[in-house]
Order: C-alpha cells, then structure tokens, then sequence
C-alpha cells in the first residue's frame, strides 16, 4: 500500500496537467464546432447533409483572407500578413477543420497547423531537406531505404498544413499524377525485387476516387515481391468525411495499411472518431505520425494525452517526428532536449502502447534516426547502470 500510494501521488499530479489538454470530446470543443459549423452552414446557404459530404467540404475550402473574414473578425494587420505570406504559399482549410479553431486562444493548435503565419516568410530552411527531388529513380517514386518507397500520388490535401514537409510541391493549382507517371512508378516496382513495402502518399492519397486508388492498389497486388501497401493520409484529422464503408471495403479487399497524422489531442473529435471505427472496425490498421511542433504540442502533457486518446481509440501511436528544417517553418521548430525530455516524461507515466518511437530525418534523406533519452543507460567498471522512469538507479554486473 505504501508503494501504490506513491503512484498514486505521480497518477495525481499528471492528471492535474493532463486534464488541461483540450481534448476534441470536450464540451467546450464541440460547442465551438457547432458554433462555428452553424455559422458556416448559414453563411454558404448549405444543409447538414452537404457539411457531411466531402466533395462539398473540399469545393468550399477556406483559401483567401477575404473569406477568412466571413466568419472571423481580423485586425488589420492580422489581414495584411495573410494575404502577404499566402501570395508566397497558398492555403486551403476545410470548412470542417475550420470549425475546430478557438479564435480566442493565439497559439490555438488548430490556427496554428492551418493559418498563414508572417513568421513564414523568415530567412532559414530548405526547400527539399530531405533530398526527394534527388532520390527519384523513376515516374513520381521517393527512395531512401532497400526494400520499401514510396509513390507520390497527388500534391493535393484537403488542408495545407504549414508545418508540410513538400509545401514546394503544392503550387497554385491541385493536381494528381498523371497515368503515365503511375505507370512509370509501379514498372519500377515491377522490375526490382527488393521492394517489398510500398507507401501511396501525396499531398494526401486519399483525395484521388476510389476507382483512381483501387487501380493503384490492384496493380500493386499483383507484383508477387510486394508485401504491404501503406496509405498516407491526414484526411480522417481534417476531412473525416471521406472515410466511408465504400473506401473502408476497399481498403481491406487489398489489406492497406493506414498512416495519419493527429498532432494534439483537440484533432480527435466525434467526426474523427467515427471515421476511426470505420477503418477499425473493417479490420484496418491506423498508426499515427505525430509530428512535434512549437506551440503545437511541444509539452510533455499534451504528448502524452494525445497518444492517450489515440490508443483509446484504436490508433497506434507510432512516430513522433522532429520537425523538418523546412523553409518557411522556423517557427515550429523545437530542441532535440524538448523531445528527449517528452520521451523521457512517458516512460512509465503511460502505457508503452502510447510511446511513439521519437525519430529524426537525417538531411539529404539519408533515414530515420530513433532518439533514445541517453541517461537511461551507462557504462559501468562493474556493468551498466540503469536509470528507472523515477531516476531510481541500480547496476547489473557483467
């Protein structure tokens, strides 16, 4: 008793920081997204039936400041610095993803992952750190590792996040990748018996048909060397609406694995959730990539309520991802001590079911490197000495 009164205290004083993570199933969320959706919905002369359709979240994207200021009061220059930094990179927010921001918060997850932001334009970054232009080897193919790739489908997203690790690709106009460029790319795969994963990424892959992906998926099916195919997607954060029985059927008839990417606990909504249950329940995997973003979710209690709710919800917390030093995004960046004291925070306050493996890309895409909290493990003249998720040590002799 004395013991779990002890974990008792630690449970305590995490759930004192934890609970104030706003979480996408508070009251106070979903009162500000019917709000807002109501306003919308009004405003655009539209029914519950169209807000429900993807198609019509996507024809109706929030892209200009001028329809910004439809639905939110802007100050001058709050005006001024959009419509300057989107003439260098555009945006695009679903009128669903929209509706998720508080207006009354300034550092607001939501805002901060889809508005314009003046800090863009600062000097820094590269436009291709990860060297994909130079890691091609044919039609729209990225390779960086032996025996997986991935295919660059479409520069399209339902919501240009500003943190996008290919924003050089988004342009001013969304395109898929041509037949020709499909079929180049899965020769490719045809002709190299190494491949055995393949990632159908983008922009998001999820805005091509069903029948645009189920061609992608069958061809892939039948190269006897290919295992798994993977889908990359943010479409169930920012447009769960196009997660339906039609594409969840798909998706199992050729065993597609999903990855997403929810970056704080206030994107795990209702919609959300039941777009989850769709892919879950048809017997899908869904693992999610967090990336770690500053004023986002750079705090060791929103990372752990976070990969909470997902585990709750039948997600796999994955990776979390140092951010990229991508141009236009110095803003975000955090410290490697930041993301090493998080992981550290986690061991052993939550279930090892919600510990992302914390990764950095190494520049010219060279991989990942997982980054471990070093203190945990150290050389000893007798044996190694072990540090405990409480900074207990002992040795273990050789």
């Amino acid at each position: 008793m004395i013991r779990s009164d002890e974990l008792d205290r630690i449970a305590i004083e995490d759930m004192k920081h934890t609970s104030k993570v706003r979480l996408g199933f508070s009251d106070f969320s979903i009162n500000l997204y019917e709000n807002t959706k109501n306003k919308i919905l009004t405003e655009l002369n539209a029914t519950e039936q169209d807000w429900n359709n993807p198609k019509w979240q996507l024809k109706n994207r929030i892209s200009s400041v001028d329809e910004i200021s439809r639905y939110v009061n802007l100050t001058q220059e709050e005006y001024d610095d959009i419509e300057r930094v989107s003439k260098e990179y555009r945006f695009a927010i679903t009128p669903y993803y929209f509706s998720l921001i508080d207006f009354n918060n300034p550092n607001c997850p939501i805002k901060m992952q889809s508005f314009p932001n003046i800090k863009e334009l600062c000097e820094g970054g590269q436009l291709d750190p990860m060297n994909e232009e130079q890691s091609n080897p044919s039609g729209r193919i990225t390779r960086r590792y032996p025996n997986k790739l991935i295919i660059n489908v479409t520069n399209a997203c339902p919501m240009y996040c500003r943190h996008c690790q290919r924003r050089r690709l988004i342009g001013n106009f969304d395109k898929h990748i041509s037949k020709e460029g499909i079929d180049e790319s899965i020769e490719f795969i045809e002709n190299n018996e190494t491949i055995r994963e393949v990632l159908v990424t983008g922009g998001d892959a999820l805005l091509l048909s069903n029948n645009q992906l189920e061609k992608i998926f069958y061809r892939l099916s039948q190269i006897s060397h290919v295992d798994v195919i993977r889908i990359g997607t943010r479409v169930i954060p920012t447009l769960p609406f196009r997660i339906n029985e039609e594409l969840a059927v798909l998706l199992r008839k050729y065993k597609v694995q999903v990855s997403t990417q929810f970056n704080h606990a206030c994107e795990i909504t209702p919609e959300a959730v039941r777009a989850i249950d769709m892919l879950v329940d048809h017997g899908i995997l869904v693992r999610n990539q967090m990336v770690l973003l500053h004023n986002v979710n750079d705090d060791k209690y929103c990372v752990q309520k976070t990969n909470e709710e997902l585990q709750k919800y039948r997600v796999i917390p994955y990776y979390m991802f140092h951010p990229k030093e991508i141009k236009g995004t110095n803003h975000f960046q955090v410290s490697i001590d930041k993301g090493l004291e998080i992981m550290k925070h986690l061991e052993g306050r939550t279930s090892g079911m919600c510990k992302p493996t914390y990764v950095y890309n190494s520049p010219g895409g060279l991989g990942k490197i997982p980054l471990v909290p070093i203190q945990n493990i150290e050389h000893e003249k007798e044996g190694y000495k072990f540090t405990t998720w409480e900074n207990k040590t002992f040795v273990k002799k050789f």
